[in-house]
């Protein structure tokens, strides 16, 4: 006899989610608890921090691009709060054209996602960084199916989906070869995690799942902190050559 399990799908993919994202907090505990017992007090310190963020989505079995920025602060080098910006464009063949079994209509899918990020760093060396990635937002899909004969909108969809996503980023950073300091400034940026849609209202296609992320990017606190270096440096050699140019 058949089982009949008592739980919709998405309610098992929100649950499998969830239990991902307490074992990702629970492997970092120890990291955070640390952090909390040897640190003493301080006064907060930001640092601005952006990203590329070129990701790599599954949707219906079929690879997917999403192009996104993330912009965001670094506090107290201990973690990143911030939020991205993601868009997808991806045209296919839609339904079959009326009286045609071999010409289909146009069909132009497109998401646009906005969200908001907390990532902790998990470990921070000179040359490379872990983090744990933590994100929701609010996003919709508009999707338009086009006429192949007279090129008119047959329909048109536009529909709501909230979006959560866990997972691990790496962070590698190039060293000032050669003397360059600007090389210390940019990297390469990895993500793999998993993502499902807290709410979506278009039934038709299926955003949960994996996702992978590998693109370029820059380290704005490098150079903030590069910039206050020179800024602290100038100021102590200033002094200095006011006193040798008054002999």
């Amino acid at each position: 006899m058949r089982q009949v399990y008592p739980y919709p799908l998405e309610t098992v993919k929100t649950s499998l989610f969830v239990s991902l994202l307490l074992c990702l907090l629970l492997a970092a505990a120890p990291v955070f608890a640390q952090d909390v017992k040897t640190t003493p007090a301080a006064p907060i310190r930001f640092k601005p921090t952006s990203d590329f963020d070129q990701r790599f989505y599954y949707v219906n079995g079929e690879r997917q691009n999403v192009w996104g920025y993330r912009v965001g602060v670094v506090v107290n080098d201990k973690y990143k709060i911030g939020i991205g910006g993601y868009y997808m464009n991806l045209e296919e063949e839609g339904t079959p054209v009326p009286g045609s079994r071999t010409v289909f209509n146009h069909t132009d899918r497109r998401l646009y996602l906005g969200t908001v990020y907390y990532e902790p760093f998990l470990m921070r060396h000179g040359l490379w960084e872990t983090s744990l990635v933590m994100e929701t937002g609010y996003g919709r899909t508009v999707n338009t199916e086009i006429s192949k004969t007279d090129n008119q909108t047959l329909i048109s969809k536009n529909a709501l989906l909230i979006p959560a996503g866990a997972g691990l980023s790496l962070n590698l950073k190039l060293p000032p070869a050669f003397h360059l300091q600007f090389l210390r400034w940019i990297g390469i940026n990895a993500i793999a995690g998993y993502r499902v849609a807290l709410f979506a209202g278009d039934d038709q296609y299926r955003y949960d799942g994996a996702y992978w992320s590998l693109s370029g990017a820059i380290f704005l606190d490098r150079m903030f902190e590069d910039y206050h270096r020179w800024r602290r440096n100038r100021s102590a050699t200033k002094p200095s050559r006011i006193i040798r140019l008054s002999y």
